[in-house]
């Protein structure tokens, strides 16, 4: 998909209060930076996500305002991208109203430009709670599978990134893609925890499918909440009723 150039991007990135341009500088104080800046308690452990691939934003600014007691760190190697989902941000901060009900300030959610190898150079190890990958690029042609954000060239960077209660969310639309990361997974020593292939249960035939499908997706936003949020991609595969595919899973002994 082509990408169109964002006019002012760097500007939109330097202005940015939710862009930490120096985000190898935050090194092993990510919790810390952030909650002081909030104005709150440093001791306090939150929980720290990341998005690897955050697109245009949607998915890491709901998040982040759905869920005020936890932190959130948005990953776009593209700087229009990035600019766009900080536009996303500030949108979204200035509209502390919806529907009448009071929205807390966006003070959990920060944004970085790293390419996911370099990640490592970024947080300490076992600094992440949890990863999301959601509906990244395929990469269909067999010669670009190392690019594949769940190829065995990144397992090992998550793997480094995560705590001992960490864990990987991963959703995409792309069936031949969630087979290749299952197998990809598994390979490396990571143990799957939860997997459908069809999370909101759009294919399903009849009521008893449909409302084990609902089961089944109620159970899992227990453990992730994420899996109740949408991005634009799946609100439109949803619409096409296309399955969407998730699986949450751990990585094995470092």
């Amino acid at each position: 998909m082509r990408i169109r150039y964002l006019k002012r991007t760097e500007d939109i990135l330097d202005d940015s209060p939710f862009v930490v341009r120096a985000a190898a500088e935050w090194k092993g104080k990510w919790r810390e930076n952030m909650l002081l800046a909030a104005g709150e308690d440093t001791s306090s452990h939150r929980r720290l996500s990341i998005e690897i691939g955050c697109g245009k934003g949607k998915f890491i600014t709901e998040m982040a305002l759905s869920h005020p007691d936890e932190l959130f760190i948005g990953d776009e190697r593209v700087s229009t991208i990035l600019a766009r989902t900080a536009l996303t941000l500030e949108e979204a901060s200035r509209n502390t109203r919806k529907y009448g009900i009071y929205i807390p300030p966006l003070n959990n959610v920060r944004l970085i430009r790293v390419s996911a190898e370099e990640l490592r150079d970024v947080f300490t190890e076992g600094e992440i709670d949890r990863i999301y990958l959601t509906f990244s690029d395929p990469w269909p042609k067999e010669k670009h599978a190392k690019r594949r954000l769940t190829s065995d060239r990144f397992l090992p960077v998550y793997r480094y990134l995560l705590g001992p209660d960490g864990d990987l969310c991963f959703k995409t639309d792309n069936d031949a893609l969630f087979a290749y990361s299952v197998q990809s997974l598994q390979a490396c020593g990571w143990s799957i925890l939860e997997l459908t292939n069809d999370l909101h249960g759009v294919q399903a035939q009849d009521d008893a499918t449909r409302a084990a499908a609902d089961e089944t997706k109620a159970r899992l936003a227990k453990i992730d909440p994420g899996v109740l949020v949408t991005t634009e991609y799946e609100e439109n595969f949803m619409r096409l009723r296309k399955n969407i595919n998730y699986l949450r899973a751990v990585p094995g002994k470092r």
